[in-house]
This record gives C-alpha cells, sequence and structure tokens, in this order.
C-alpha cells in the first residue's frame, strides 16, 4: 500500500512539473490567460509557470518583439497630377510599456497562441505608413522628387514618427526604395539618352574626322617642304650655273665647236640644188 502511495505522489509531481513550466523563447514576450482573462504580468524570456490541470487550464501566449525590414509599396499622385510608385523601406518591431503591449492582446483575435510583428504592423502602422508617405511626397512634382531623395527622407520620418507614438509599433530607418515614374517620364527620359548618346556618337565621329585632316595636313606639310627644298636645290644650281656662264667662255666654248668641224671637214664644199621653190638645199653626199 505505501509503495502504491508513493508510486501515486511520484506520478502525481511529474504530471504537475510537467504541465506548468512553459518557456518564453528569446525576440518574445509573454502573458498567461486564466480562468479570469489574462494576467496582468508581462514575462521577458525565461521560465513560466503555467496551470494546465486545473478545471480553467491557463495558457500561455507570447508577442513577438525582433526587429523585422519591411518594404511597403505605395502610389502617390504628385503635385503634377503624374502618380509616381515608390517602396518605402524601414525597420519595424513591437514596442512601448507594459500598458501599451497589454492593449495587443485585447486588440488582436488569438487564433493561435502568438502575436506576429506583422499582425502588429498590419494592424497599427501599415495604413500610417502608406497615409504619411502619399501627404509627405505629393508635395513634391516628378522633377523634384528624383532630386530631393534625402529631403524627403527626413520629411517623413519627422512626420510618421509622432503618428506612432502610443502604438506598439515602433519604425526606424525609414528610407525611399525603388521608384516608378510615370511611361511618359520613362519615354522621355529614355528619348533624351538616346539624343545624348546621338551626341556624343557625333562629337566622337568629328574628333575623328578633325584627327585624320590634322595629319592630312601634317602630310601636305611635309609634302610641300619636300618640294620648296627640291625647288630651291634647282634654283640654287640654275644661278650656280648661270653665274659660271661668261662671254669668254661662250666664245671659247665657239671656237671648239669651230675646231671639231674642222677636224671633220674633208675638203668638199657641200653640194646645192635648186628646188622648185628656187630655194637653194645643201646636200651632204658622202661616198
Amino acid at each position: 500500500m505505501n509503495k502504491l502511495k508513493l508510486v501515486g505522489m511520484l506520478a502525481l509531481i511529474a504530471l504537475t512539473f510537467s504541465a506548468c513550466d512553459e518557456t518564453v523563447p528569446a525576440g518574445h514576450q509573454g502573458k498567461i490567460m486564466g480562468k479570469t482573462g489574462f494576467q496582468p504580468e508581462l514575462y521577458p524570456p525565461s521560465k513560466v509557470w503555467v496551470d494546465t490541470l486545473s478545471t480553467v487550464p491557463e495558457k500561455l501566449f507570447l508577442v513577438q518583439t525582433t526587429t523585422k525590414k519591411y518594404t511597403q509599396p505605395v502610389k502617390v499622385l504628385l503635385k503634377d497630377k503624374l502618380t509616381l510608385s515608390a517602396v518605402i523601406v524601414f525597420r519595424g518591431r513591437i514596442s512601448g510599456s507594459e500598458s501599451v503591449i497589454n492593449t495587443i492582446f485585447n486588440d488582436l483575435p488569438m487564433n493561435d497562441n502568438i502575436v506576429t510583428t506583422d499582425e502588429v504592423y498590419n494592424t497599427y502602422g501599415k495604413m500610417l505608413v502608406m497615409n504619411t508617405a502619399r501627404e509627405v511626397i505629393s508635395k513634391y512634382n516628378v522633377d523634384e522628387v528624383n532630386t530631393n531623395y534625402g529631403r524627403i527622407t527626413v520629411e517623413l520620418y519627422q512626420a510618421l514618427v509622432p503618428k506612432l507614438k502610443g502604438l506598439p509599433i515602433e519604425i526606424s530607418d525609414i528610407t525611399i526604395g525603388e521608384i516608378r515614374y510615370p511611361k511618359i517620364v520613362t519615354d522621355a527620359i529614355e528619348s533624351a539618352k538616346e539624343r545624348r548618346m546621338a551626341i556624343e556618337k557625333e562629337k566622337a565621329q568629328v574628333q575623328i574626322e578633325l584627327t585624320k585632316k590634322t595629319g592630312q595636313e601634317q602630310l601636305a606639310k611635309a609634302d610641300y617642304r619636300i618640294r620648296m627644298l627640291e625647288a630651291k636645290r634647282i634654283r640654287d644650281y640654275n644661278a650656280m650655273t648661270a653665274k659660271g656662264i661668261t662671254p669668254q667662255l661662250l666664245q671659247l666654248r665657239k671656237l671648239e665647236l669651230r675646231q671639231l668641224e674642222l677636224e671633220k671637214w674633208d675638203g668638199k664644199l657641200p653640194t646645192t640644188l635648186l628646188g622648185s621653190s628656187n630655194v637653194p638645199v645643201i646636200v651632204d653626199i658622202k661616198k
């Protein structure tokens, strides 16, 4: 009998401890719901005693407290009546005082035992982010958006943070991600880009042609210099030759030629005949 009591007591102790010891994991906070509703305590990551063996068993509910990155798409009607699509990038986490966190358990349906950051953001933050982004960006026209990223980011942060006070969601590191401009704008940008490329191509071609012309000019100048040097050489040669021809030299040359003629003469005078025109013709008859 004593052994049976001991076994029963040990079984009861084991059952009791296995039923009451649950864990609030890292990156979460916990809250216990009992027979009268949620208990006031908010538990950090730790071991928590939960009475699951009573007539109305208690249950541990969790809420995420880790930070998550969000990319929220939004469409904005700009000041110039063009519609722009943008992505607002930021970090979000469940945060706030115990009283603020406690409101989550009353506001959100507890379909499972955990409240996620996504559920809290979708309930408390999403509409605020989208509406505030539209309010800030819509003050600009499409050309101004392109040159005011930094300014718009600061304005968006300053406008959004006060609206989140008292809510169980905290947002930080807000920036503007991808922006999709209206088709009319992208087409105009593409056309301008094509024009710039055509202009740059034409400038490059002109530069090539100028380089070719410069080369041709250099070749022409070199050829001109060569021709001028050759002409100067001929001129100088002729000038030097002309300086050496004197009357005495010409007379001497005549005498030399006459001497050659006399040496070749055979002592006979040339025969002359009268032609039909009565013009004497010298006929050299050699035997």
